[in-house]
């Protein structure tokens, strides 16, 4: 995965043999942003996976409602099997964590909020008597208050999952089960991974 990261640097991908990337034995430069790490960051991932349902796509059908919810479960059961689970440790920062913890409880809260807004809308509008009186006049108003303030959550917490998305380091095993690449790594870790295992990794085996 190559592109920009957080900090403005460019965004590279390094291999390494699949032990060193399982028992954690990589230079202690934090993956995401090329300095000293004082950390240790463990991330699973599911090798061989097809079919996950795009979190853009899943807020949309959340969004629309009954239909939508039974399309977003026929998608997601669709999507085939687990892959096999992989394990992998980088080092990592502090830093970094802290930043992408609060991203995780901004993107919660912001499909809380959906979640809520959703809810009482349907409250407000399908269920007989949830709106009397007054108001049931201002039910419209209502009605259209909280389906602006549940895109501005689904804009909030899709925003926030892409932030996520360039702070997570993606891990991809080869046909041969030997090697490991790591994606949207910073250019400095890239250096020190290879400074480190240059005499046994592949000249040509990381990936643009």
């Amino acid at each position: 995965m190559a592109g920009i990261g957080p900090d403005g640097a460019p965004r590279t991908s390094v291999t390494v043999f699949v032990d060193d990337a399982v028992l954690g034995r990589l230079p202690p430069v934090c993956a995401l942003t090329g300095r000293p790490s004082d950390g240790t960051l463990t991330v699973r991932t599911d090798v061989g996976r097809t079919g996950a349902v795009p979190i853009p796509v899943t807020a949309l059908l959340f969004l629309a409602g009954p239909v939508g919810w039974v399309a977003l479960v026929l998608l997601a059961s669709a999507g085939g099997g687990r892959g096999e689970r992989l394990t992998v440790r980088l080092p990592w920062s502090e830093a970094a964590e802290h930043e992408v913890d609060a991203l995780r409880r901004r993107r919660t809260a912001a499909w809380v909020g959906v979640a809520v807004g959703v809810v009482v809308l349907v409250l407000l509008l399908v269920v007989p008597g949830a709106a009397a009186g007054p108001t049931q006049a201002a039910a419209p108003v209502v009605a259209l208050v909280l389906v602006a303030a549940a895109v501005v959550a689904t804009v909030a917490a899709v925003t926030a999952e892409r932030r996520i998305d360039r702070r997570s380091v993606s891990v991809e095993l080869d046909g041969s089960r030997r090697w490991v690449t790591l994606g949207n790594v910073h250019p400095a870790f890239r250096a020190a991974v290879r400074a480190r295992s240059a005499p046994s990794t592949p000249t040509d085996a990381p990936r643009p």
